[in-house]
């Protein structure tokens, strides 16, 4: 059976998700902008048009009598009137309501963002893990039930390497950064983003996740240097969720690169 082909033009290739995600977050702010042009150049037309079209229905009502043809035409001028004073009136709300979509668009991206960075990092610390065993020497002991069940060296290791992901993934990314320099000697302070910038989209993202975009009290202490006061909104703007896919770009960029180097070559 032949394989189906998507066409070129539709088809496109991504080096990553982030790639693919800071594509799609691009494309979908061109779209909203496009159509609140296209609602605002509606609404022009119409206040352009009505003046000129209640002055012809003025004239045929000044009119003694109307013929048939003129009642037609009046008929035909009033539904215009009425579709135009609609443009006119709940257009504008049209427009309110596309431009908070790109907003939301960008939370969502954020959560996005953020999820693939976590999923990204439980699975290079498994890699690493998996690819060097001693490095899980940690002084762990396993039961004789938990040794009895996994039964085999690669699975007991398999099995270490994700509890110690499952404790790393409920701490704080300062923890993660600790663990990155104490166990695998990579220090994630690099000349590209640094711990506290990532610490911070992590913060953002959380509070539009569980306190509808308000600044608490935790993000006031893990973002030390934010000037936002106690339940201020933070928005999420274009040039904020592109600086935030740049920063993840750049510290996955250096793990990776890193850790390939040190263990996975």
């Amino acid at each position: 059976m032949p394989q189906y082909i998507p066409p070129s033009k539709s088809y496109i290739i991504f080096d990553s998700n982030l790639d693919k995600l800071a594509y799609f977050l691009g494309t979908t702010e061109e779209l909203y902008a496009r159509q609140v042009r296209i609602l605002k150049w509606r609404v022009r037309v119409a206040r352009k048009e009505l003046p000129r079209l209640e002055r012809q229905m003025d004239e045929f009502l000044n009119k003694s009598r109307l013929s048939k043809a003129d009642e037609k035409r009046f008929n035909k001028i009033g539904e215009r009137v009425e579709n135009l004073t609609d443009i006119d009136i709940f257009v504008p709300m049209e427009m309110k309501l596309f431009r908070q979509f790109p907003e939301l668009m960008r939370v969502l991206g954020l959560s996005h963002l953020v999820t693939i960075f976590e999923g990204y990092l439980k699975d290079i610390i498994q890699e690493i893990l998996l690819a060097n065993p001693d490095a899980l020497k940690s002084g762990k002991q396993l039961t004789t039930e938990e040794v009895l069940t996994l039964s085999g060296r690669k699975r007991i290791v398999s099995y270490l390497a994700e509890k110690e992901i499952e404790e790393l993934q409920y701490g704080s990314f300062e923890k993660i950064v600790k663990y990155f320099d104490d166990k695998f000697n990579i220090n994630l302070n690099t000349p590209e983003v640094s711990p506290e910038q990532i610490t911070e989209i992590l913060a953002t993202r959380n509070i539009h996740v569980h306190n509808k975009g308000m600044v608490n009290r935790r993000f006031q202490k893990l973002v030390k240097g934010s000037t936002l006061r106690l339940g201020a909104y933070k928005r999420i703007t274009k040039a904020y969720l592109a600086y935030a896919i740049g920063c993840i770009k750049a510290i996955v960029w250096f793990i990776d690169t890193q850790a390939r180097t040190k263990y996975l070559a």
